[in-house]
C-alpha cells in the first residue's frame, strides 16, 4: 500500500528534484509506516505478529534427497521443496556443502544453483579447495518460488582448454545430504472454506511428517473414538510416504491445525461449541489465532457423529462454505483386494496407471537418470512355483546409426534382471524414434509387498575422434505407458504368523482396504498415550491401503474374549497385557509391569521366508521368567485362540515408553525390515526377531494346488502317499485284468 502511495506522489509532482523531493518521500514514507505501526497496536491479534515469520531449516535428506553425484554424463541434480497453502516464504537460503574433482579448471568450472528455472548463483570451484567438503551460502530470491519448488545444480565442468570429452572421468562433483535450505515463512490467514479440503489440516505441497492433534472432550465414548479413528486413516492415506502422527488432547487447543470431535452431550471445553441437530462438519479460526484452523466434526449424539464422519472421508470432494450438514451417507463394503494402492488383481496393469505422469517414463540424455515404476503387490501373491510374474514392456529411444553397445537394463529393487540391446535401425536415419516390444518376468524371489521397476537406458555415443566433432547431445528414450503387469493368474494364500507383512503392508488387516473384519482392542480406561497409538496404527493402515478404516470395529480386552470371525489388533495397556496373559499357551512372550515370561523361539532369518517356510518340527524352547526393571515392548503375532485361520498381532509392552518405542519403530525403515518372524522385541535402538514353530494358513487355492504345496513340504509323506497310491493303482490294474482275463475264457467256449 505504501509502494503504491508513493509512486501515486511521484506522478503528482514529477518536476519535485534533488533535496526536496528527497525531503517529500521521506515525510510520506514516515507517515504512511507511522499509521501501519499505529493500525498494529492497535489490531486485536497484534500479539502474533511478533511470531507471524517463523524459521525453517530442511536438509536434503529430510527432502528425500541423497547425497548428488553430477558427473559429464548426468551433469544436473535437484531437490524439491513445497511451500503450504497458508504459507508466504519472504527469505531463504542454501547451504551447501559439496566436493569437487581436483581435475577441472577453476577459471572454466562451476556450479549453477537454479531456482524454478531461474539462475540464483554461479558457484566457482578454485583449484586450493578442490577434493574436500567446502559450504557455501547462496540466497534464494523468495520472489521465485512457488506450491512446488525445485532447486537445481547444473555442473559446467572442464578440464582442459581445447579438445575434451564430456563424458571424461574427472568431471565430477557431489552435494552432501546433509546441505540445508533455510526459510524464513509467514503464516497467511485462510479464509473459512470446506472447499480448501484436504488443506490445511493436510497440504500435499509440503513432504514432511504430518503432525495433526485431535482434540477430545474428557473421557469420549468408545463410539466417539471409533469415528475419530476413522479420520485419523484417512488422512494417513493423504500423508501415504510423509507418515503421520495424531496427537489427542482433551479440553485444550494446540498452537496449530487440528481436528476436534464433539457432540451435543460432550464437547471440549475450550472450544466454544454450539449445539446442533444434524451432522455437521465446519471449519472455524482458533479462539486466540485467525491464522490457525479448527475443522470441527460435530453430532448431536454418537450416531450422528459417525455419520458426519463418513461424509467427510466420502464426500469431501463436494463440501464448500464454512459449514456443510450431512443429511445421508450409503456405503457398500469393499471387496478383498479391493485396496486404491495395490496393483488390482483381477486385470492387466498399465504403467502408466502407476506413475502420476506419462512424463515421468520419459527421460534425455546418453546417459539419463533411472525411469522408476513402483508396483505395491498384495502381500499374499502366491507366487510358489511360478517363474514370475510377466511384464509386457514396451519402449522407444532415439540413438545414432553407428550405435552397438546402447542397452536398456531392467532391475528390480536394485537387482539386475535383464538388459535388451538397443540395436540401431539403418533404415531410419541418424536419430531414429524405435518402439519395441518385449516380454519380461520378475522372478518371484525379487518379490515384495513394495517393488521398484528400474529401467536405465545407456545409448552410445561414437566418436570419430577428437576436435573432429561438436557433440550435441540430442538422445531421447521412453517406456510406454501403455506396457502392461498381469497377476491376475495369481492366487490369494499365505503362512503366517509374519510381523514382517504386518510391518510392511498391514496384512492380514488390509486385505480389506476399509478394515472391514478388523477389529481393534483398546484398553477399557484408555490413556491418551493408548488413543495416540490407536490414530497411529489406523493412520498407517490407509498409508497402506489409500483408503479410510470406515468399517473397523472397535473393542475392550472383555469384548474381545468374545471376538470371532475377526483379525484382532491389539494396542498397549495394562488390560491388554492381562488378555494376553489368558492366551500365554499361543505367545512366546507375555509381559507385564514388571515381568517377562519368555520361551525363546528360534531367531528369525533375515529375510522373511514366507511361503518358502516349511512345517517344522515342534521343538521345546526354553522358558525365562524374568522380574526387572526398565523398558521393553515386543510386537507378537499369533493365530486367534477364537476362530480359525484368524490373526491376531498385539503391541505389548512395559510402560508408556514402551508404546512409544513401537510406534517409533514402525515408523523407522530400517527398523521395519528388522521387524519379522512371530514375535519382534524392541529394547532402545534395537529390534530382535524370533520365529516359532506354529504356523497357519490364510487365502485360498484350488484343490490340487493345496494338496501340491502343503506335501511339498513333507517329501516323507509324500514318498509315503506316492507307495501308497502305487500299490492301490497296482491291485485295482491287477483286478481289472483278472476281470477281462475271465470275461475272455467265459466267451472261448460259445465260438
Amino acid at each position: 500500500m505504501s509502494a503504491t502511495f508513493i509512486q501515486a506522489q511521484g506522478e503528482i509532482v514529477p518536476a519535485l528534484r534533488g533535496r526536496v523531493a528527497s525531503c517529500l518521500l521521506a515525510a510520506i514514507v514516515v507517515c504512511v509506516g507511522g499509521t501501519a505501526v499505529a493500525q498494529d497496536a492497535s489490531s486485536p491479534h497484534a500479539s502474533h505478529d511478533v511470531t507471524e515469520i517463523r524459521q525453517v531449516k530442511l536438509s536434503f535428506a529430510s527432502l528425500g534427497a541423497g547425497a548428488m553425484e553430477l558427473r559429464g554424463g548426468q551433469p544436473v541434480g535437484a531437490v524439491s521443496v513445497g511451500a503450504g497453502m497458508d504459507e508466504l516464504i519472504v527469505a531463504a537460503k542454501l547451504r551447501l556443502r559439496m566436493t569437487y574433482s581436483p581435475a577441472m579448471l577453476s577459471e572454466l568450472s562451476h556450479v549453477r544453483v537454479i531456482l524454478n528455472g531461474q539462475v540464483q548463483a554461479a558457484l566457482p570451484l578454485p583449484k586450493a579447495e578442490a577434493g574436500r567438503e567446502i559450504e557455501r551460502e547462496v540466497p534464494l530470491d523468495p520472489r521465485y518460488f512457488s506450491d512446488f519448488n525445485e532447486i537445481r545444480f547444473d555442473l559446467v565442468g572442464h578440464y582442459t582448454r581445447e579438445c575434451e570429452d564430456a563424458q571424461h572421468s574427472s568431471l565430477w562433483a557431489t552435494i552432501s545430504e546433509h546441505s540445508e535450505i533455510e526459510l524464513r515463512v509467514r503464516t497467511l490467514e485462510l479464509r473459512d472454506d470446506l472447499a480448501l479440503l484436504p488443506a490445511p489440516f493436510f497440504d500435499r505441497r509440503k513432504n514432511s511428517r504430518l503432525v495433526l492433534p485431535i482434540v477430545l472432550p474428557d473421557n469420549p465414548s468408545r463410539s466417539m473414538l471409533r469415528s475419530a479413528g476413522i479420520v485419523a486413516s484417512w488422512f494417513g492415506a493423504l500423508a501415504d510416504y510423509r507418515g503421520a502422527r495424531f496427537p489427542p488432547q482433551q479440553n485444550s487447543l494446540p498452537n496449530r491445525h487440528a481436528l476436534a470431535f464433539a457432540t451435543n452431550a460432550a464437547r471440549p471445553s475450550s472450544l466454544p461449541v454450539m449445539d446442533v441437530e444434524s451432522p455437521t462438519i465446519s471449519v472455524a479460526d482458533h479462539p486466540e489465532d485467525p491464522r490457525i484452523k479448527i475443522l470441527l466434526i460435530q453430532g448431536k449424539d454418537d450416531a450422528q457423529l459417525l455419520k458426519a464422519v463418513q461424509g467427510l472421508v466420502l464426500g469431501n470432494g463436494v463440501l464448500t462454505g464454512p459449514s456443510a450438514s450431512i443429511s445421508e451417507v450409503k456405503y457398500a463394503r469393499r471387496k478383498a483386494y479391493e485396496t486404491p494402492r495395490w496393483i488390482p488383481s483381477d486385470r492387466p496393469v498399465r504403467l502408466g496407471e502407476l506413475v502420476d505422469s506419462a512424463d515421468s517414463l520419459q527421460v534425455s540424455g546418453i546417459s539419463p537418470p533411472l525411469i522408476t515404476v513402483d508396483l505395491r503387490l498384495p502381500p499374499d501373491l502366491f507366487t510358489w512355483n511360478r517363474t514370475g510374474i510377466p511384464l509386457s514392456l514396451r519402449y522407444r529411444h532415439t540413438m545414432t546409426s553407428e550405435g552397438r553397445n546402447a542397452q536398456l537394463r531392467v532391475s528390480v529393487n536394485d537387482r539386475f534382471l535383464r538388459s535388451y540391446p538397443l540395436e540401431p535401425d539403418p533404415a531410419s536415419g541418424l536419430a531414429a524414434g524405435q518402439q519395441r516390444k518385449d516380454e519380461l518376468l520378475i522372478p518371484a524371489f525379487a518379490l515384495g509387498p513394495d517393488v521398484q521397476l528400474q529401467f536405465q537406458f545407456a545409448l552410445e555415443r561414437q566418436r570419430t575422434g577428437l576436435c573432429n566433432d561438436v557433440f550435441t547431445d540430442t538422445s531421447r528414450s521412453a517406456i510406454d505407458p501403455n506396457s502392461t503387469i498381469d497377476i491376475s493368474s495369481f492366487h490369494h494364500y499365505a503362512v503366517l504368523p509374519d510381523l514382517a507383512l504386518f510391518a510392511s503392508s498391514g496384512y492380514p488387516y488390509t486385505r480389506y482396504a476399509d478394515l472391514a473384519e478388523t477389529a481393534v482392542v483398546l484398553p477399557r480406561n484408555p490413556t491418551l498415550e493408548s488413543i495416540e497409538q490407536l490414530f497411529f496404527v489406523l493412520g498407517r493402515m490407509g498409508r497402506h491401503t489409500g483408503a479410510a478404516a470406515i468399517a473397523y470395529g472397535l473393542l475392550d480386552p472383555m469384548q474381545a474374549r468374545q471376538a470371532r470371525n475377526v483379525d484382532l489388533l491389539i494396542l498397549s495397556g495394562e488390560d491388554s497385557n492381562q488378555l494376553l496373559a489368558q492366551w500365554e499357551q499361543n505367545l512366546p512372550l507375555v509381559i507385564s509391569r514388571r515381568t517377562r515370561k519368555f520361551r525363546e523361539p528360534e531367531t528369525a532369518p533375515i529375510f522373511s521366508v514366507g511361503l518358502a517356510r516349511a512345517e517344522q518340527v515342534t521343538s521345546v524352547p526354553s522358558e525365562v521368567n524374568v522380574s526387572a526393571a526398565g523398558q521393553v515392548a515386543a510386537l507378537v503375532a499369533f493365530e486367534s485362540p477364537l476362530s480359525k485361520d484368524r490373526s491376531v498381532v498385539a503391541f505389548t509392552g512395559t510402560d508408556v515408553d514402551a508404546a512409544h518405542a513401537l510406534t517409533d519403530a514402525l515408523e523407522d525403515v530400517g527398523k521395519v525390515r528388522l521387524i519379522r518372524g512371530d514375535l519382534a522385541i524392541v529394547r532402545g535402538r534395537a529390534v530382535e526377531s524370533y520365529q516359532g514353530d506354529s504356523v497357519y494358513y490364510v487365502g485360498d487355492l484350488p484343490w490340487w494346488k493345496w494338496v501340491w504345496f502343503h506335501l511339498s513340504n513333507r517329501p516323507s509323506l509324500l514318498i509315503s502317499l506316492t507307495l501308497v497310491f502305487a500299490v492301490l493303482l497296482a491291485l485295482w490294474l491287477y483286478g481289472w485284468l483278472q476281470r477281462r482275463a475271465a470275461i475272455r475264457l467265459g466267451e472261448a467256449p460259445r465260438k
